[in-house]
């Protein structure tokens, strides 16, 4: 899982540096060297990525490590004022809250176990009515077995 999360930030890195070959200069030149140098000396050397200036920024299909490079790049070098970086935190805040709140939603366990619990209940009913369907007959050999044992009082 870890060697998993080190290969999507190496990956992150060769997107965010692709990216940034399609910005303004004065933008670029906000980061500091050391930070595009790590990114250029930690990326993963057998990822492509080539990124699209005609289709918006959403629809890249960037690695999510991606998304969070660019918002911690625009709320640390890009914002020019304390109130626009505010606002930035204050919506990142909101985004990271309505997250949070899907997450626990999916797998709250007390959801997970009225789902399971009501899945086994169907099963049950289910199950129930297919044993209520199934008609047993006595073949005729048995009734005619049956009808000497009552003939000879055998029980």
């Amino acid at each position: 899982m870890e060697q998993q999360m080190t290969m999507n930030k190496k990956n992150s890195y060769v997107e965010i540096l692709e990216i940034l070959k399609y910005m303004d200069k004065i933008y670029v030149d906000k980061i500091p060297k050391e930070l595009i140098k790590f990114f250029e000396e930690n990326k993963a050397n057998n990822y492509s990525f080539k990124f699209d200036s005609t289709v918006e920024l959403d629809k890249q299909n960037l690695n999510d490590n991606t998304l969070a490079l660019l918002a911690m790049l625009n709320l640390n070098y890009w914002c020019e004022s304390e109130k626009h970086k505010k606002e930035l935190i204050s919506r990142y805040n909101d985004n990271e809250k309505k997250y949070q709140e899907k997450l626990h939603e999916k797998y709250n366990s007390d959801n997970l176990f009225k789902k399971k619990h009501q899945k086994n209940k169907i099963e049950e009913k289910n199950s129930e009515n297919e044993v209520a369907i199934v008609e047993y007959k006595k073949s005729i050999l048995k009734k005619i077995i049956n009808k000497i044992r009552g003939i000879f009082h055998i029980n």
